[in-house]
């Protein structure tokens, strides 16, 4: 993306540049989408990190949270390299909400551009934005992570009402609910 002020509405001159530096923390919404989608398990696109609102895998322990997989210099592993110079994302149409949601937020009831962003908040003209679409998907986050959440509490309560410590697989499972079949 370029700071130009020129619209990149759609990242046509991305260089996939965010997919490399940023952490993608995901809701369990997203890694049903990703898992569906890709007939991959979980494990095989996903990490837990640290975080202050996370899943434990053992009563009392630290609580972890879903993030994408990054792999060294490459970023996202779901990120496509193209041409030097020219990446794309490798599941877009199951990507999860955040990446679709980007550069945008929600602010005081308006979608604004994000000021955070790698390509800086004058790469984006939000005139020329599908606004609708963005307020649509940004409510959508906000009630998968409002679900998110509830899904920490019970697996959090269920962890912690054990004696033993739970796998990372164990969690995986219990995010794709009694649904998944792969």
């Amino acid at each position: 993306m370029n700071g130009s002020g020129a619209n990149v509405a759609g990242c046509a001159g991305c260089t996939g540049q965010c997919c490399r530096d940023y952490k993608v923390g995901i809701t369990v919404a997203d890694v049903r989408r990703l898992a569906a989608g890709t007939a991959l398990h979980p494990e095989e696109f996903l990490t837990l990190l640290e975080d202050d609102e996370g899943f434990r895998l053992r009563p009392g322990g630290p609580t972890l949270d879903l993030y994408l997989l990054r792999e060294k210099k490459r970023g996202c592993v779901f990120l496509m390299e193209l041409a030097p110079g020219k990446a794309r994302c490798g599941v877009y149409a199951h990507r999860p909400l955040v990446c679709s949601n980007f550069p945008t937020k929600l602010e005081r009831g308006a979608v604004a551009i994000r000021q955070d962003t790698l390509c800086g908040p004058d790469s984006w003209n939000l005139a020329a934005m599908e606004l609708t679409t963005y307020r649509r998907d940004l409510e959508r986050n906000r009630v998968a992570w409002a679900e998110h959440l509830s899904l920490v509490e019970e697996w959090n309560a269920a962890v912690d009402a054990g004696k033993r410590a739970r796998t990372p697989r164990e969690l995986h499972d219990f995010v794709l609910g009694p649904a998944w079949t792969g």
